[in-house]
């Protein structure tokens, strides 16, 4: 079974065009775009994304957990001991990324997902706490490798998020408590683009993560 095709490209980017409106545009544009892809997926695309997701997402994994030494050694496509990674838990438009986590956490990997406090605040919880209790941000200097969402990013690594600034402030900070971790922005397939509207703060990932292409590291890597 194949994933059905995907919608229509995303707009070009309006060189001299006012940042805000155009990041106005492409972010209602992406968001239709990922309407329209999800109802034509149904249960069976849905599920398979999820299941290309999450072997090209461990496999990101356990690659740079072995390479690096990391928190854990990886060894047979599973990483054990305790290698932490960033994650979220996706909206129903967003790629499915539930079944990569679910894999990681059962490889023995710890997963942080994020926590919204006072904007542009982004805390970090443990997955595996039901409570959700907030850690603080030195807990990202644990981090492995961090997988990140976002609307689009471009062929220069410059993420286009939802908005609230608050990966724009956290992503900086992750870099310099773990310098080594890869962040890696997860997408539909259509959503690398050659550029995307930006200002000077904008956060730039390494690479992204799509269900039909895996893993595709980028030229500011």
């Amino acid at each position: 079974m194949n994933i059905p095709p995907e919608v229509p490209s995303l707009p070009e980017h309006r060189p001299g065009a006012d940042v805000a409106e155009e990041k106005a545009r492409w972010r209602s544009a992406v968001r239709a775009a990922r309407r329209e892809l999800v109802e034509g997926w149904g249960g069976p695309g849905r599920d398979l994304a999820a299941g290309r997701l999450a072997a090209a997402g461990l496999a990101v994994v356990t690659e740079h957990v072995g390479r690096t030494g990391g928190a854990g050694a990886c060894g047979a496509g599973a990483c054990a001991a305790r290698a932490t990674v960033t994650a979220f838990e996706p909206m129903r438009t967003e790629p499915p990324v539930d079944l990569l986590v679910a894999r990681l956490q059962a490889a023995g990997v710890r997963v942080l997902v994020p926590v919204t406090l006072a904007r542009p605040r982004l805390e970090w919880a443990d997955l595996a706490d039901p409570a959700r209790t907030p850690l603080g941000q030195e807990v990202l200097a644990g981090v492995d490798v961090a997988l990140v969402p976002a609307l689009a990013v471009d062929r220069d690594g410059v993420r286009l998020g939802q908005g609230g600034g608050y990966y724009d402030t956290t992503l900086p900070r992750l870099r310099e408590l773990a310098p080594g971790a890869p962040v890696v922005a997860v997408l539909h397939d259509h959503e690398l683009v050659p550029r995307v509207p930006a200002a000077a703060h904008d956060a730039r990932v390494d690479g992204v993560l799509r269900p039909g292409t895996g893993v595709t590291w980028l030229d500011c890597r």
